[in-house]
């Protein structure tokens, strides 16, 4: 197991450039009113914030990195979601996540890192954060919120086994 000092950063995407440079946070899937949310309106929501070590399942580990952020219960609760949903589907480009509806209460879109604004490299303008949650879970550049009755495919879990395998083969080769 390596130990980081600081999260590492990988390659951002094109679309997640762009996307931190006009950022529009949009909500929709059974909710009683899609919406698209500027940054400015959901720094007017509660914040929360939790302190954890960040562990990868490419068998690192950043101690004790502090997310902050709107509380994600609170931006849904703007959207109204309907009875029916029971899950978020997470959205960054082709990256998709589910999260029950439930666990709602403890994530974040997490907007600062370490008491910094967030740095594209890291995840902005928003990055899905859920205490104890596995590392494919913490979707970087949040584009969109679909609210669900099932949770679909997840891509985040297949990506990261595939990366297991990888790393796997190249460990015993």
């Amino acid at each position: 197991m390596t130990i980081h000092t600081q999260l590492p950063t990988h390659n951002v995407p094109r679309q997640a450039s762009r996307l931190a440079a006009t950022p529009l946070l949009r909500i929709e899937g059974l909710v009683v009113e899609p919406r698209s949310l500027l940054p400015v309106e959901l720094a007017q929501l509660a914040r929360g914030s939790f302190t954890e070590d960040f562990h990868c399942e490419q068998h690192w580990t950043t101690p004790q990195q502090k997310w902050s952020g709107p509380r994600l219960i609170d931006v849904l609760n703007l959207v109204h979601p309907l009875p029916a949903a029971k899950y978020i589907r997470v959205h960054a480009g082709n990256y998709v996540v589910p999260i029950a509806l439930s666990e709602a209460e403890q994530a974040l879109l997490a907007d600062t890192l370490n008491d910094q604004p967030l740095a594209v490299e890291h995840g902005a303008p928003w990055r899905l954060t859920l205490p104890g949650a596995a590392c494919f879970i913490s979707v970087k550049w949040v584009e969109r919120l679909e609210l669900t009755a099932e949770p679909g495919e997840n891509v985040g879990e297949r990506v990261a086994e595939a990366r297991s395998r990888i790393r796997t083969v190249r460990t015993v080769a």
